[in-house]
Parts: structure tokens; sequence; C-alpha cells
């Protein structure tokens, strides 16, 4: 678990970033130097999407995720 000081610095440090993705991040980080990388590596491109393979934020063209997740068969 991230000390509590931690995420309220890097939220004051990276207050432009959309409070859902900060959270996000939170949630896919177990230290307070791997959120720091997240938030520092933070695209500058919108739409974003999670790479799971590579641990980052990634900006995507595939804005209905096509590509990244496989359609379910029925």
């Amino acid at each position: 678990m991230i000390p509590e000081e931690v995420v309220n610095g890097l939220k004051e440090k990276y207050a432009h970033i959309h409070p859902l993705i900060f959270h996000r991040s939170k949630e896919r980080s177990k230290t307070g130097g791997e959120l720091f990388d997240l938030l520092d590596m933070m695209p500058k491109e919108f739409p974003i999407i999670w790479n799971e393979e590579n641990k980052k934020w990634e900006t995507t063209k595939d804005l209905f995720q096509a590509k990244t997740f496989p359609k379910k068969e029925k």
C-alpha cells in the first residue's frame, strides 16, 4: 500500500491528470515510485488505454478498442 502522504503529494503535482485516471494508476501501482512513473509517463494525447503487457498507459487510435479487446463469440 502506498502511504497517503505520497499519494496526496502526487495528486498535487499531477493535478492536471483526470481523477479517474489517477485512481486507476494508483490501483495498478504497488509502490509510490511505480505510481510516480505511471503519472510522469502519462501520454499527452488522448484517448488512452492501459497496456497490461507493458504496464503503462498508451495513446490509441482505436476508439472502440477492437484490436485491444477481442470480441466475444456467442
